[in-house]
């Protein structure tokens, strides 16, 4: 779909701080990030809804986003926990409708920021973005303890 912006960025017209690729799914980093490390993973080929994913490819993103989970905490990224998220759907406040799963480092104790930053983005609001050469070295950083068997 030329308009989507992910689909942009799978395409290449659009830049993206890449942190993995394969044949089924893309992973970079998010543009807005509500924390450090914030990533991205989508399926290549467009879809809004992820019912609309074929099962092989469904079960893909779920394996990347753990093998992605796995390096952002063997990167030193990701101390506490995480959060897993997919916002199905634009009243579940899916700003880019194409299905994308959010891989949200969390820290202890990191409650009322994240939660400011998950209503300013309710509200449409993102802030400022951050430069892409701290995304990349991010990206580079998570990408370094990706296994090699994903």
């Amino acid at each position: 779909m030329a308009q989507c912006i992910f689909c942009q960025i799978v395409n290449k017209e659009m830049p993206a701080s890449i942190v993995y690729e394969d044949d089924l799914c893309l992973v970079f980093m998010d543009i807005f990030p509500i924390k450090l490390g914030h990533t991205l993973i989508i399926p290549k080929t467009h879809s809004a809804f992820l019912h609309e994913l074929d099962d092989k490819v469904r079960q893909h993103l779920f394996k990347v986003a753990n093998a992605v989970l796995q390096a952002q905490r063997d990167a030193g990224i990701t101390r506490d926990g995480a959060n897993l998220l997919v916002n199905d759907g634009k009243a579940a406040n899916q700003h880019v409708p194409h299905v994308h799963v959010h891989v949200l480092p969390r820290d202890q104790g990191d409650l009322v920021k994240v939660a400011w930053t998950f209503l300013t983005r309710m509200l449409n609001f993102f802030g400022k973005d951050k430069k892409r050469a701290k995304l990349d070295k991010m990206a580079s950083d998570i990408r370094q303890h990706l296994p090699s068997d994903i």
